[in-house]
């Protein structure tokens, strides 16, 4: 039973490990085609082209359309994606590639915070260890410099803060943590990201045959493809071993983003950085010494 289960949390871990690679991946791309298309309609497509390939996926598997919540999960896709998504694109315009991605290094922290009001649990030494060990990274992020952060920093908090609250609601709200919450909840965000894209006269079409073969091909593979993959294991990872624990995987992203910012965007080296990243791994392993007793208990 101990081998099972144990083995279940590792399957898990790897594919959560592969979706932070395609989200930390994500934000170098999304930062180069920001230059050419604007972010509401840059974001429209990334939403719709995920939506495409999890369609084609339920296709092939069979997966039926059919679900009952549909009421929540309108409300779900108007957080986690339309605001979630307009928030975070419009931040990303104004910071680093890293800062981007370091921001979500506050996410267990909010998750704990989130899970503590809607959810009423109880928080565990190691957990708390954890929450402290990632704010530090973060401070660090930003050199402590809490009082001169930029608003592009205040828009993509506000945007994890949604998504997180929506993450929590999901498991608050006990639904059913399936593929056809994922397909409504892209397909309510992709409306009301269209609507307003249309609204605000950024549905600019022929911007879009100005962009290189490789950037369309890198958008399609880690935007597309890579986005519906992340919706699906963040699903299931919530499913079996809790939003919070799941969120901590988010702090893997801005490594992933700050080797390749190093590489591909060109920005510079910076030890506190690097300090903060060292910080969040120890954060993940406070995380999972709880997990791993819970399971030896089983």
């Amino acid at each position: 039973m101990d081998i099972i289960i144990i083995g279940d949390l590792m399957s898990i871990y790897i594919q959560l490990l592969l979706a932070s690679l395609f989200w930390g991946s994500n934000v170098i791309i999304m930062k180069i085609l920001l230059k050419d298309i604007p972010f509401l309609l840059l974001a429209s497509l990334r939403v719709l082209l995920s939506l495409l390939c999890l369609m084609v996926y339920m296709k092939w598997k069979n997966v039926s359309f059919q679900y009952q919540n549909k009421r929540k999960s309108f409300f779900i896709g108007f957080l986690a994606i339309y605001l979630n998504f307009f928030f975070t694109f419009l931040g990303m315009n104004e910071v680093k590639g890293i800062d981007n991605a370091f921001m979500n290094a506050l996410a267990p922290m909010l998750t704990f915070v989130f899970s503590l009001i809607f959810l009423k649990k109880k928080g565990h030494k190691y957990e708390y260890i954890a929450v402290g060990l990632t704010v530090f990274a973060f401070l660090l992020s930003i050199h402590f410099h809490i009082f001169s952060i930029r608003l592009g920093f205040g828009y993509l908090f506000l945007g994890m803060v949604l998504y997180i609250v929506s993450n929590v609601l999901i498991q608050k709200w006990s639904l059913s943590h399936s593929l056809c919450l994922i397909f409504y909840e892209l397909l309510y965000g992709l409306l009301f990201l269209l609507g307003h894209c249309i609204f605000i006269n950024q549905f600019h079409i022929h911007l879009l045959f100005e962009v290189s073969f490789f950037h369309w091909f890198l958008f399609i593979l880690i935007s597309g493809i890579g986005f519906a993959y992340i919706q699906v294991i963040y699903m299931r990872a919530i499913e079996k071993i809790g939003a919070f624990r799941t969120s901590f995987f988010l702090s893997l992203n801005p490594i992933v983003t700050y080797i390749e910012s190093l590489i591909f965007l060109k920005e510079d080296f910076d030890w506190l950085h690097f300090i903060g990243f060292i910080l969040l791994g120890l954060a993940i392993v406070f995380m999972n010494k709880k997990t791993k007793h819970q399971a030896f208990r089983s």
